[in-house]
């Protein structure tokens, strides 16, 4: 090979080069390895739609139970969800104790499964929004609002704290405000992560 076709090679991927960090800095559309992951995960929702959206479940109830219980760091009342569910489902146990504890784990985290179903099921194919991700994302929340209003409406007065006058929408507990305040927030987390992870293909890019 001769020094001019060498130089001449040179000269082509230099050129080649540059002609590739122009089009980087110039924002030239690429897959991330965060959207390959998303797409990845997406696809496999679409190939495991009752696998995926008992696991969406699961894990918007883990991040929902986590926050509930770091509630007083942001002034709201603690949510510890798994305790109150073990009082109702295993009434003669001591409260706070570990088959009580476990109990109500396990009622808690079916609870949210089985939720997580009926919103796949009937309440996001009914909801007139966008079948995009931002309209996904508003989906789960408008679900995580209603329940937040079946919650401190029927569950928390009449339920967990009957004959305790907490009274309407439970504003009158010891709490007053801050406790309708933070199951909303509980439950806004929930439906944040059920419109996040669970979007079929039905969805729309946006």
């Amino acid at each position: 090979m001769t020094d001019a076709s060498m130089t001449g090679e040179r000269a082509t991927a230099s050129a080649d080069i540059s002609v590739h960090h122009s089009r980087a800095e110039l924002g030239t559309p690429t897959r991330s390895g965060f959207a390959v992951a998303w797409g990845r995960w997406y696809e496999w929702v679409d190939a495991h739609p009752i696998g995926a959206i008992a696991l969406v479940g699961f894990i918007a109830t883990q991040m929902g139970t986590y926050f509930g219980y770091v509630f007083p760091a942001v002034g709201l009342p603690v949510l510890p969800w798994p305790l109150y569910n073990g009082v109702l489902a295993s009434p003669a146990e001591p409260f706070g104790s570990a088959a009580s504890f476990f109990t109500g784990q396990s009622l808690h985290f079916l609870n949210g499964i089985v939720f997580a179903i009926l919103y796949a099921a009937f309440v996001r194919p009914s909801l007139p929004l966008p079948d995009t991700h931002s309209g996904n994302i508003a989906k789960g929340l408008v679900y995580g609002v209603a329940m937040t209003i079946i919650s401190i409406g029927v569950l928390v007065p009449y339920a967990y704290v009957p004959d305790q006058g907490y009274g309407f929408f439970s504003f009158s507990g010891p709490d007053g405000w801050k406790l309708p305040a933070g199951v909303l927030v509980w439950h806004l987390i929930y439906g944040f992560m059920l419109g996040t992870l669970y979007q079929p293909s039905d969805r729309s890019p946006r």
